[in-house]
């Protein structure tokens, strides 16, 4: 039996932009958070269909979806952008961009480190722990990787910039937009249902009109047109991509349907569709409009491979003076992960925030960047402050007269108390009539 050496060249080559999982082998784009991915196991695995609630008070939920659809520009993806309640192409504009150098990273950042870094030459006590590891509640931002440019190159440059391989998970900073010329260059749908919906030229009526029938028909023509369907055969040594689905605020009252179950029906289609391509999808979803209908939003959840849900502190009355609103912006709730090609998700092996199935998670929105965390209460009497000294008495000192007079009485009782008790190993005189055997009512037949 003879082995044949295995060629790297003849090795599918993956859609640039991905890994594949440590734990099971999955395809896996990047959502554009670092901790996001730490959750879900390393990222999204594709074929998926990541589900997010909507906050009431906030749009959270829409940066994280933005997030995901600027990961995609930068790793050079196919990206289809949906959207009824906001025009898509202003969303696509409002996109943040890459972080440039280390000079973008966020103030709070270099804060944390100067006062860690002062906090250890302080530190005199606890010494045996100084060469452990110390514990994380985030994971750590990857270094910025350069900004594609948009200016034409030539010659070996261009070459250079063709073979570099595209990045995983790049570092964005909310306070940079996006080029309006890599926008234009980016492979990017818009898709508005509130425009030429259905098709039907002759339907006028605004009722018979099933927006999420026509949705998965345009998303059905995308995969298919750009070749991300991996039931349909490509010629050999075609580089397949990527592509990335974002719905902003579906099921929304601006979207319209002809029964109840049109949206379950959408779900259960978009799963079906993406299982068979190398896509993956993530919706929002406004699941507070549903609050007197419970049952309906947890059968949604059963059609989707993931769910997350963010509860903002804004606008909440029992947050609001709680200590730890000063450090975090909100919850952030893991109700559902993706499991595939395994029985337990992979973030039990390999997530740190949330590895064993913890979900103590919480958000902070800063200047430059969005990160989850592990959620913690700040210290007693806040971060600077250390109580060394017992509080002082806030009621006033009694008179020394009836202080005087309750000691005195505190003193009888004492004396009291001790003429009591018998003295251990003291002859103690028997009362006449009771011995070891008597009964109440009658004689001791012990007494002579």
């Amino acid at each position: 039996m003879s082995f044949r050496k295995r060629n790297a060249d003849q090795q599918p080559k993956l859609p640039s932009g991905s890994k594949l999982s440590a734990y099971n082998g999955q395809l896996l784009v990047s959502t554009g958070v670092p901790s996001l991915d730490d959750i879900l196991g390393g990222g999204l695995p594709v074929g998926t269909v990541l589900l997010i609630k909507e906050d009431r008070a906030t749009t959270y939920a829409q940066l994280l979806l933005k997030y995901f659809v600027a990961q995609g520009i930068a790793s050079k993806q196919h990206c289809a952008l949906v959207s009824k309640d906001e025009d898509p192409m202003e969303m696509a504009r409002q996109l943040m961009w890459l972080a440039s150098s280390d000079a973008d990273m966020d103030d709070d950042d270099e804060n944390v480190k100067t006062k860690s870094s002062a906090d250890n030459d302080r530190m005199k006590i606890a010494w045996r722990y100084a060469h452990l590891k110390k514990f994380d509640t985030t994971v750590k931002q990857a270094p910025p990787s350069p900004a594609p440019s948009a200016t034409p190159s030539t010659g070996d440059a261009s070459k250079d910039a063709k073979e570099q391989p595209a990045p995983y998970c790049s570092m964005f900073d909310l306070t940079k937009r996006i080029p309006e010329t890599v926008l234009q260059e980016a492979s990017v749908t818009m898709i508005d249902p509130s425009i030429d919906t259905g098709g039907n030229g002759d339907g006028d009526d605004d009722n018979d009109v099933d927006e999420y029938h026509d949705l998965l028909k345009r998303l059905r023509k995308v995969v298919l047109d750009g070749q991300f369907s991996s039931a349909v055969p490509v010629p050999p040594g075609t580089t397949r991509q990527a592509l990335r689905i974002a719905i902003h605020s579906l099921a929304s009252p601006s979207w319209q349907s002809k029964t109840p179950h049109d949206l379950c029906k959408f779900f259960q289609t978009l799963r079906g569709l993406l299982r068979f391509s190398f896509g993956a999808a993530v919706v929002t979803l406004p699941a507070y409009l549903y609050d007197e209908m419970p049952n309906y939003v947890r059968r949604v959840e059963h059609l989707v491979d993931a769910v997350l849900e963010i509860e903002s502190f804004a606008g909440s009355p029992k947050h609001n003076d709680q200590p730890y609103t000063q450090t975090y912006h909100g919850f952030f709730h893991v109700h559902k992960l993706p499991v595939l090609n395994s029985l337990l998700p992979p973030s039990t092996k390999l997530s740190v925030l949330s590895g064993g199935g913890a979900n103590d998670l919480a958000f902070k929105l800063r200047r430059k960047r969005f990160a989850i965390e592990t959620f913690h209460l700040p210290p007693e009497g806040g971060v600077t402050t250390r109580r060394t000294e017992p509080p002082a008495a806030t009621q006033a000192a009694p008179s020394s007269s009836t202080s005087h007079q309750q000691q005195q009485k505190q003193q009888q009782q004492q004396q009291q108390q001790q003429h009591a008790k018998p003295k251990s190993g003291s002859f103690q005189k028997r009362v006449p009539g009771l011995g070891c055997g008597s009964l109440p009512g009658r004689p001791d037949p012990l007494e002579f």
